[in-house]
C-alpha cells in the first residue's frame, strides 16, 4: 500500500514539472451577422457566418524547451455558424495548421497558414480583413495568393498555403521586422510548379508602420495557360495619430501574359470613445487586362464605411456598408460584369 502510495506521488510529482513547462489553450470566435446584398445577381438577404471576423476553434499549445527555446503549434477550425458546417473547402483545420520552434532567431513554423500578403492586410487593413465585401475586407478584392495542396488545382483558399516553411524574425531588431514563406508545390520533376513564395520587410516605430510585400504564387499557372503564375509588389503605410489612423496601400498585380491589374486604397480608422470607432476606406482598381474584343477590363471604385462597438472585452457588435461602382467589363467581387454592387451587415461577435 505505501508502495503505491510511493509511486503515485512520484508520477504526480513529475507529471506537474512537465505540465509546468507546457501549456495548451483551447479558444474560438462565434461571429454572425445579416447582410443585404446587390451585385447584379438579384438582391439577397441572408444570414452569414464571419462578417467580421471567421468565425473558429482552435487549439494553441507552448512548450519551453529550456535556453529561451520553445516548441509552438497551432491548430485552427474554420466554422460556419449559421449552417454548423466546417469551413476552408472542408479542410478539418484549414485555417491553420502548424508546429515550430521560436527562439532568439525568430520563429521557424512548418505546415499551413496565412500567406505574408494575407496577413500584412491583417494589419492593414481598417476593416481587418473583415465587415465589407462578404466579410473578405480588402483582401477580398486584392491579390494575397493562397493555394491548394496540389499543383494541379488552381484554387485560391483565402490566402492560405499548405506544404509551407514559415519565417518571422525576433521582435528585438529595433522596430525592423520580415516575414518569409516558401509553399512546395509537390510535384515531381519540377518544383517550381504550384510553389509560392511570399516575403514582406518592414519598420515599425510609434505611430508610424511601412512594409513591403512580395508574393510569386505559381499554383495560378494551370488557370493562365502559357504562363508562371502571378506576382504582386504590396506597399503600406499608416500612422497613428491617436485621434485618427490613416493608411495608405497601393499594389500591383502581373503575370508574364503581360496583364497587369494596380490598385490602391486610402482608409481610416477613427476611436469615437473608449468603446466605439468608425472605419472607411476608398479602393480603386484598374485591369489593364483585353477582353476578346481587345478591350481594357478597366476600373472599380469601392467605398465602405463601418462601426464597431465593444460590449466588453470579448463581446462586440458592428456595421458596415460598402457601394462598389463599376466599368461596363468590370466583374470583381463575384458580380456581373459592369454592375453595381451595394452590400450592408450587421451582426455581433463573440471570443472565447
Amino acid at each position: 500500500m505505501k508502495k503505491s502510495f510511493l509511486a503515485l506521488a512520484l508520477m504526480s510529482a513529475f507529471s506537474g514539472a512537465a505540465f509546468a513547462q507546457s501549456s495548451v489553450t483551447i479558444y474560438g470566435l462565434v461571429d454572425v451577422g445579416v447582410q443585404g446584398l446587390s451585385n447584379g445577381n438579384g438582391k439577397q438577404a441572408k444570414v452569414e457566418s464571419g462578417q467580421e471576423s471567421g468565425s473558429r476553434l482552435g487549439f494553441k499549445g507552448t512548450e519551453d524547451l529550456g535556453g529561451g527555446l520553445k516548441a509552438n503549434f497551432v491548430l485552427e477550425q474554420g466554422i460556419l455558424v449559421d449552417t454548423g458546417a466546417s469551413d476552408q473547402g472542408g479542410l478539418t483545420f484549414g485555417r491553420r495548421s502548424f508546429v515550430g520552434l521560436s527562439g532568439d532567431f525568430g520563429t521557424v513554423n512548418l505546415g499551413r497558414d496565412k500567406t505574408p500578403t494575407f496577413q500584412l492586410f491583417d494589419n492593414f487593413d481598417p476593416f481587418g480583413s473583415g465587415f465589407i465585401n462578404n466579410g473578405g475586407g480588402l483582401k477580398a478584392i486584392y491579390f494575397i495568393g493562397g493555394k491548394s495542396t496540389t499543383a494541379t488545382t488552381a484554387a485560391n483558399t483565402t490566402g492560405r498555403d499548405s506544404n509551407a516553411v514559415f519565417y518571422y524574425t525576433p521582435a528585438t531588431l529595433g522596430g525592423f521586422y520580415a516575414v518569409g514563406e516558401y509553399a512546395a508545390g509537390e510535384q515531381a520533376g519540377d518544383n517550381s510548379a504550384g510553389r509560392s513564395l511570399g516575403a514582406t520587410f518592414g519598420y515599425k516605430a510609434d505611430g508610424l508602420d511601412i512594409a513591403y510585400n512580395y508574393v510569386k504564387d505559381n499554383a495560378y499557372s494551370a488557370k493562365l495557360v502559357g504562363s508562371n503564375g502571378i506576382k504582386a509588389n504590396t506597399l503600406a503605410v499608416n500612422y497613428d495619430f491617436g485621434v485618427a489612423k490613416p493608411v495608405f496601400i497601393y499594389q500591383k498585380k502581373s503575370d508574364d501574359l503581360g496583364t497587369s491589374t494596380k490598385y490602391f486604397t486610402l482608409g481610416v480608422t477613427v476611436p469615437v470613445d473608449a468603446s466605439g470607432k468608425v472605419l472607411a476606406s476608398f479602393t480603386k482598381v484598374t485591369d489593364d487586362t483585353l477582353t476578346k474584343n481587345n478591350v481594357a477590363i478597366g476600373a472599380a471604385k469601392n467605398f465602405a464605411v463601418g462601426y464597431q462597438y465593444a460590449l466588453s472585452k470579448r463581446t462586440d457588435v458592428y456595421t458596415a456598408f460598402a457601394r462598389t461602382n463599376q466599368d461596363a467589363t468590370s466583374a470583381i467581387l463575384g458580380s456581373v460584369a459592369g454592375a453595381n454592387i451595394n452590400e450592408f451587415t450587421a451582426g455581433v461577435r463573440h471570443q472565447f
